[in-house]
């Protein structure tokens, strides 16, 4: 997928208002590997968003993430942070995570995201592969200037409760951070449907008719 110059600066542009304009989702979970042990934090909460809506979420890291790869391998991921979040009606889902970068002091290179659907009794603890099958699997990190970012595509979910997941690796001297916004709109009924329906409440009118007669 190729982005202009132009089409990079519209992207951010657009998350950075939204991030002013919307709460932080609360980090559900996240682990980071510290080069001895998995290090955990959040409460496991489902965050439970409006539709249509947005919600930020981000995460900061004020030293160097360890990879759980071997620190020169190409495809090494520092951390990996699950925001969850429900949503009560059907939603159109999209998403744009970036960090921007300071080289040499604070910098998240291979910043990827993902979506999957939250496993049935789930209670808390890591979410490695998706269960059942990722909804959108890890996209592509774009770099432009000192701004890295990822986008998740366009998707339709429905009632139910779900897992953003975001990767990368801390490199900065001083750590890094990340942001991004998640935006849900409805989904329209169909016409076909409302077709559908008038046509049943049609044959619903005449049957009772011909059976007052």
């Amino acid at each position: 997928m190729k982005f202009s110059r132009l089409s990079i600066g519209a992207l951010v542009a657009i998350s950075m208002f939204h991030i002013g304009s919307a709460q932080a989702m609360p980090l559900s979970y996240s682990t980071t590997y510290n080069g001895a042990i998995n290090v955990t934090a959040g409460g496991g909460a489902n965050t439970v968003l409006p539709v249509p809506g947005s919600d930020f979420y981000g995460n900061t890291f004020t030293a160097p993430t360890l990879n759980f790869a071997a620190p020169a391998a190409a495809t090494s991921y520092g951390f990996y942070d699950d925001f969850i979040f429900t949503i009560p009606v059907g939603a159109g889902s999209n998403s744009v995570t970036s960090s921007i970068s300071i080289p040499g002091s604070l910098e998240i290179t291979s910043l990827q995201a993902r979506l999957f659907a939250l496993p049935p009794g789930y209670t808390g603890g890591a979410l490695g592969a998706c269960p059942g099958g990722c909804l959108a699997v890890w996209g592509t990190t774009v770099t432009a200037a000192n701004v890295s970012y990822t986008v998740l595509n366009p998707i339709v979910l429905g009632p139910g409760s779900y897992v953003l997941q975001i990767r990368g690796d801390a490199t900065g001297a001083f750590g890094g951070s990340y942001s991004g916004v998640l935006n849900l709109t409805a989904i329209p009924v169909p016409a076909a449907v409302w077709l559908f329906g008038s046509a049943l409440g049609g044959l619903g009118l005449l049957r009772r008719r011909s059976l007052n007669c």
